[in-house]
């Protein structure tokens, strides 16, 4: 059964999403900044024309202690990356974590035309849409100016601050062994005391890699404790599937997002946070 379009699923802000018909349209449109998230060996093996290869891990700037990074570094990266403020920024992944926190970042420093392609690279390939192995991708530098959204944001010491405030929500994005704490190597096993679990990936359809139907979400996400009434904090180990939560929840048309780049990698090396 062919895969409704971003449009018809119910979201409050569809226009987040990419659906891959739209993509392979405008892929020579000159405005069009088409960032490939996956890991280098992946871009090489294959990746969507005009693609430019970022892994995000590494590549979106974060402070010393794995906070976000400042609106500098970012500006200097979108830069070199020949990305001006007016630029269609297009995101995929696999689809995986690391396209969320390329998005997030993106959203973070006010960029105002940034989308996701809605199931990345396994629906466009799936679809026999074009793809090459030309890896030397050249955009001239541009001078980008950011408009950093600090509500967007969650840096450690806002983390400890909003911890069991009433009306604000911790949402861990793990897998369910790492917030019962039977899997993972952190020097504190567990969870942030009080936040509410729902793995990242129940957020997609399992064989399409697409975002599931906005009714769908939302009653899944209200079953968890996750309302469009609370300020919401997603966290997972290092930022980066918690960074497509917040996405997601943007998508449907939450107001105050904020995902805890840090995420618990950095939460259980505090000698002053709580963890159960």
């Amino acid at each position: 059964m062919p895969v409704p379009s971003v449009a018809e699923r119910g979201y409050a802000n569809p226009n987040l999403l990419a659906d891959t018909d739209w993509l392979a349209e405008h892929l020579k449109d000159p405005n069009l900044r088409l960032i490939d998230t996956r890991s280098g060996d992946l871009y090489s093996a294959g990746h969507i024309p005009g693609a430019i290869s970022l892994n995000a891990f590494g590549g979106i700037p974060r402070a010393g202690n794995n906070d976000m990074g400042t609106a500098a570094q970012f500006e200097q990266l979108a830069g070199t990356m020949g990305i001006a403020n007016d630029s269609t920024v297009v995101i995929y992944d696999a689809p995986g974590a690391q396209m969320g926190m390329t998005a997030w970042a993106f959203l973070m420093n006010g960029h105002a035309d940034v989308h996701v392609l809605d199931g990345g690279f396994q629906k466009w390939t799936a679809e026999d849409r074009p793809v090459t192995t030309d890896t030397v991708i050249s955009r001239a530098s541009t001078t980008y100016k950011a408009s950093r959204v600090d509500a967007m944001d969650c840096p450690l010491d806002y983390a400890k601050s909003a911890v069991g405030k009433e009306g604000v929500v911790f949402w861990d994005t793990r897998a369910l062994a790492e917030h019962e704490g039977t899997q993972g190597n952190n020097p504190r096993m567990g969870h942030i005391t009080g936040s509410n679990h729902l793995e990242w990936t129940d957020l997609l359809d399992a064989d399409t890699k697409t975002l599931k139907p906005g009714d769908e979400l939302r009653a899944m996400l209200t079953s968890r404790g996750i309302t469009p009434e609370s300020e919401v904090n997603t966290y997972c180990q290092g930022g980066g599937r918690a960074a497509t939560a917040a996405f997601v929840l943007k998508v449907l048309g939450y107001d105050r997002v904020r995902n805890y780049a840090g995420s618990f990698g950095q939460w259980s090396r505090q000698d002053d946070t709580p963890i159960e």
